[in-house]
């Protein structure tokens, strides 16, 4: 374990210490699985041989194309167990969670030592959706370079710009929408965590009483069109849009779908 690192040192700049301090340990060919926060330090990385996945950056653009979107998702799916593992120190370990007074410094690198260790000691290994992991990596590999059919017929038909009339319903007023089993819906959003979120996303929709409540649109296309608040900006409404099949079965019912936010254009179904 390295570190700890100054406070106005960013990823970047500690990348640059970690590999010039672990150079015996890598080598030419061998992936760093990175977020947005190490772009910097990227050309670096590449000028030394090392292969680089990261997520995509949207910059000033309002969406990733469908290939981009794809992509990050497996960047995100690998890096899943980093996040989990740095929840778990601060949740059984409450004093890595707060802020620390300056005579603690000196003490800081053999504390995380010693809690890492307990935790690889005596936890659960990390395992995510393990009995069904081969559907979903192959699910997403089957659908990385494809085009989201569904986003370019909202395109080409302007339903992005347009006004659409939208009106409120409830679970009870769309009779043919599809049930999915709790591990269908883990495939079709390629695992437990993704699943997870919507729980934030489902506590906006539900009315003082525990009624499920949304703005919908609906034609003859068995295509839903509905808005759904964003989870990390209180002023932000995304306009989404389902193409479902209710004769199918499983997963297949739902064949494609899109939305407006920046991953908006991920390939389903």
């Amino acid at each position: 374990m390295l570190g700890p690192y100054h406070a106005n040192e960013n990823d970047a700049s500690i990348m640059r210490k970690i590999i010039d301090s672990m150079s015996n340990l890598v080598q030419s060919d061998d992936i760093f699985v990175l977020d947005r926060g190490f772009r910097d330090v990227v050309p670096l990385l590449q000028s030394k041989g090392f292969k680089v996945m990261m997520p995509s950056i949207k910059g000033k653009r309002k969406q990733l194309t469908a290939k981009e979107a794809n992509e990050s998702r497996s960047v995100t799916k690998i890096r899943w167990v980093v996040e989990a593992k740095h929840g778990a120190l601060k949740q059984r370990f409450k004093l890595l969670d707060q802020t620390l007074d300056n005579k603690m410094l000196p003490k800081i690198k053999s504390l995380y030592r010693i809690a890492s260790y307990l935790l690889n000691l005596f936890s659960k290994p990390l395992t995510s959706d393990i009995h069904m992991s081969n559907e979903i990596y192959e699910q997403m590999i089957s659908k990385n370079y494809s085009e989201n059919i569904l986003a370019v017929e909202v395109e080409q038909k302007g339903w992005m710009r347009k006004k659409l009339p939208f009106q409120m319903f409830s679970s009870n007023d769309i009779t043919d929408f599809p049930q999915l089993s709790e591990p269908e819906l883990k495939l079709l959003f390629t695992g437990s965590y993704q699943l997870g979120q919507a729980i934030s996303y489902l506590a906006e929709l539900l009315d003082e009483n525990g009624a499920f409540k949304m703005a919908y649109v609906k034609d003859q296309t068995k295509i839903l069109k509905i808005q759904v608040q964003s989870r990390h900006i209180s002023k932000k409404v995304y306009r989404c849009f389902i193409k479902y099949h209710p004769e199918a079965e499983g997963i297949h019912t739902i064949q494609q779908y899109c939305c407006e936010c920046a991953n908006g254009l991920r390939t389903v179904g």
